[in-house]
């Protein structure tokens, strides 16, 4: 799992870098010279999109999103991790869900048929964020709940 956060991290970087150059040179010609190019709005909106989701999986991978931190700060720690678990099984059954959605849905025929104004992109490509976006999430979900279970098995081997 690791190697997919480094790669998405590295996909947003670039995505990012792409957005503020592409915005620059669209500010610059379009106050200097008047000029704009047709693909460069459709291009930074379909990156921000693809960021957004990407971004949201790396950034629950990195425990940086918000939580229920309000709550479980309050309660003991074992009770702390039976809300965890619930929470990341909620997490993976709704991302489960919002996948399978998002994979219907990029694929039917009123998407697939469609294509972007000024990239010329099959809709499908930029569609397929979200359920990637899911899919990633849910595999960090699967993840953390491995990391939440393990130690309680190691310690019933224990006693």
């Amino acid at each position: 799992m690791g190697v997919f956060y480094s790669l998405i991290r590295a996909c947003i970087a670039v995505s990012l870098v792409v957005m503020v150059v592409v915005t620059f040179i669209e500010v610059i010609r379009r106050y200097a010279f008047g000029l704009s190019f047709i693909w460069a709005e459709e291009l930074v909106r379909f990156l921000l999109v693809f960021t957004a989701f990407l971004g949201g999986a790396a950034a629950y991978r990195a425990k940086a999103l918000a939580y229920l931190d309000l709550v479980t700060s309050h309660l003991n720690d074992s009770v702390k991790r039976i809300v965890d678990i619930i929470v990341t099984v909620l997490i993976i059954v709704i991302c489960v869900y919002l996948c399978v959605q998002g994979y219907s849905y990029s694929f039917s025929p009123q998407i697939a048929n469609m294509y972007s104004t000024g990239l010329k992109l099959k809709m499908t490509v930029v569609y397929l964020s979200i359920p990637v976006g899911f899919t990633l999430l849910a595999l960090f979900g699967v993840e953390h709940l491995f990391e939440t279970l393990l130690p309680s098995a190691k310690e019933e081997t224990e006693d």
